[in-house]
Formats: C-alpha cells, structure tokens, sequence
C-alpha cells in the first residue's frame, strides 16, 4: 500500500499515515505508544488490517459506523456482514485488536480488516507468510486500496464536524451514523442505514398479513380455502354429499418437530464436545 500511494499518481487527495505497529498481545501497547505521537491528534479515519488465521478471504468483521462502511463498498470483492460488528458490541466476542485502541481512546472512525482462515492455524507455527497465499494477499491489498482511495479522497462533510466525545484537542471528525451492510456473494455489497431497515421491517410486518388475509378472503369467497381442513365436498358428485380427503393438517407439525430435532441434535453434539475434547476446535478443522 505504501509502494501504490508514492507511486506518481496515485498521490492521495488527504494524507495518510501508514503505521507499523507490534505488541498486540500485551495490552496492545504498539497501538498505545502512537497516542503520543504528534500526529495522532489530526487523524480522522483509519483501516485495522489484522490477521485471526494465516489466510482465506480478508473479512470487514467491524466497523464504526456506516459512513467509513461505504469507503470499504468500493472493494472489488468485498466480503463481511455486520453481524461480526454486532456480536463485538454485545460482548459475544471477547478478543479485541488495535481497533478499540483508534476508536475508544483516539476516537477516530474506521474498520477493522483481518484473515480468518484457517483457524486452526491461528497463533501456531504455521501462522506466517509461507503457510499464506497470494490470492489471500490480493484480496486484502485491493480491498484496502479502494478504501483508503475512498476515505482519503472524501471531499464532504462525513467526516467533518463534532466529535461524538467532545475532545477540543484533536481534529473534528464528526459523527457517524448506524448501519448496515453485507456483501452478496463476494461480488456486490450492500450498505443502507439502520433507519432504512427499520423502515423495511416495519413495512414487511404491515403488508405481509394484510396480503395474507386478502388472499384468504379470495379463497373463503371462491370455495377454495382448504387450509386445515381434512376433507372437501365434492361438487362433482350428485348434491355434493360425497367428501374427500385432502388432508390439510399434514405436514402442520413436520415443521416444528424438525426444528427440535435438529437443534437438540446440534446442542448435543456440542455439549459432548465441550465435555470430552474442549480443545479439538485449535488442533483440525475438518474434524469440527
């Protein structure tokens, strides 16, 4: 990224600055010491690459707000849900990466890229650049590129404006907005406000039984509303006297007892794990 930014024309509209940082895994100290640095003040946004695994697609698992989420909409392939930024903020997920750091104590916005895959790789000895691949490489590279392309050529007023932690001493980044985004299978991505899904909903749950009730209302008045009923009257026969079974309650129970089945199944077979090989999750990921 840094070899594509210097290169003559590819010069960013705003700068950017590329931070080399270790010490992660003790309290994050790497991305701590940058709080001192004089330039942290003036940072608006930035993009966390990390790496849960030694390879796979790189995976947008959090972000800010939906603005900075936009940035990362141009990728070519983009990949990530906001699922992943969700089971962060309610706490289902317990590690952390230097993304708290820039956003919790900086304040700054921005995303958090990583590999995640394989898992089982995944601070081994196998978790290095020779068990990786260029493809896994690429995909990163040209997410990251088109993202930074986007925040750093921003000419609006995104980023521009209070701070959401009402600090006088670092530059003014604005406020970000709730989201939500997903990509569609690792061609497109879709990012809209949380407004808008609301609003979706909300829509979905009025019209849906509102079309369900008219379309029964077309049945009852056709003669033709057959749901949970065993048996018809035959309108062919003579006085339509004659029924005949149709059976409309089968299949009303299939349903629910699947359901059951399937998740006491899969509940069981993890408590078992749990119980007899807890670790086997970190040594094969085909035996999980």
């Amino acid at each position: 990224m840094i070899s594509y930014f210097t290169t003559p024309g590819n010069q960013p509209k705003h700068g950017i600055i590329a931070l080399l940082n270790n010490g992660e895994e003790d309290y994050m100290w790497g991305s701590r010491t940058f709080g001192v640095n004089p330039v942290m003040p003036f940072v608006h946004t930035f993009l966390n690459l990390e790496g849960a695994g030694a390879g796979g697609r790189a995976v947008l698992f959090r972000s800010t707000d939906l603005e900075v989420t936009k940035a990362y909409s141009s990728a070519p392939n983009p990949f990530g849900t906001v699922v992943g930024s969700d089971g962060f903020a309610l706490g289902l997920i317990k590690s952390q990466t230097d993304y708290v750091i820039f956003n919790q104590v900086y304040g700054a916005r921005g995303l958090d890229v990583a590999f995640y895959e394989p898992r089982s790789m995944y601070h081994t000895m196998q978790d290095d650049t020779r068990h990786t691949s260029r493809a896994s490489l690429w995909h990163m590279l040209s997410a990251s590129i088109k993202t930074m392309e986007a925040l750093s050529g921003e000419a609006g007023d995104a980023f521009v404006g209070p701070r959401p932690d009402h600090d006088e001493s670092k530059v003014q980044n604005g406020r970000g907005s709730d989201g939500v985004w997903f990509d569609l299978v690792g061609k497109g991505f879709a990012v809209f406000g949380l407004r808008t899904l609301f609003g979706w909903s909300v829509s979905l749950l009025i019209v849906s039984p509102l079309v369900l009730l008219f379309v029964s209302w077309i049945l009852a008045k056709s003669d033709k509303y057959y749901f949970f009923s065993s048996k018809v009257s035959s309108h062919d026969s003579v006085g339509g006297s004659d029924a005949v079974a149709i059976n409309g309650w089968r299949g009303f129970f299939r349903f629910p007892l699947a359901l059951i089945f399937s998740s006491g199944l899969v509940t069981g077979s993890a408590l078992l794990l749990r119980k007899l090989n807890p670790l086997i999750v970190y040594s094969s990921s085909y035996a999980m």
